[in-house]
């Protein structure tokens, strides 16, 4: 299957979810948000069980946190960035070449010096994607429902 079917795939299977909008809405945007953070093989199961206890959808947050995995590296490297432009912290013009040349004291050094940057833009990027998440699959699905003819009372909530 082509990329664009998945992504129509995924969009069908979240919009045709059956539950209020704003619930569904929850869900999605927290499974993209913890993308963002440092826990990558339990996201999935961990967006479900959060999606359920903030009364959010939690297939929507499993389906959303597994859906994008692939732009889990992206995110890493949005986190860092974001981290040292808020932060202020400059990062060196070759870390490869660093990284290569240094021992193992180094690399854990160089490790420490990402930790703090990252875990601030994880903060930052995460909020800022549930925000744009939420609201955009909250959209879509009122309007998607306005379309079908499904009236709020219909929904169950």
């Amino acid at each position: 299957m082509r990329i664009t079917g998945r992504i129509k795939d995924y969009y069908n299977r979240v919009m045709d979810l059956p539950d209020a909008p704003t619930k569904v809405a929850r869900g999605a945007a927290l499974g993209v948000a913890l993308d963002f953070l440092p826990i990558p093989v339990i996201s999935i199961p961990v967006a479900y069980l959060v999606a359920r206890v903030v009364g959010g959808n939690g297939l929507a947050g499993a389906l959303t946190a597994a859906f994008f995995k692939w732009a889990v590296p992206f995110f890493y490297l949005m986190n860092v960035a974001t981290g040292n432009l808020l932060l202020g912290f400059k990062l060196p013009e070759d870390m490869a070449a660093m990284a290569m040349a240094g021992t193992p004291a180094n690399w854990m050094d160089q490790l420490v010096q990402l930790g703090i940057p990252f875990l601030v833009g994880a903060a930052v990027n995460a909020l800022l994607a549930w925000l744009a998440l939420y609201f955009v699959v909250r959209r879509l699905l009122l309007a998607r429902h306005t379309r079908r003819g499904i009236k709020r009372k219909d929904i169950k909530c």
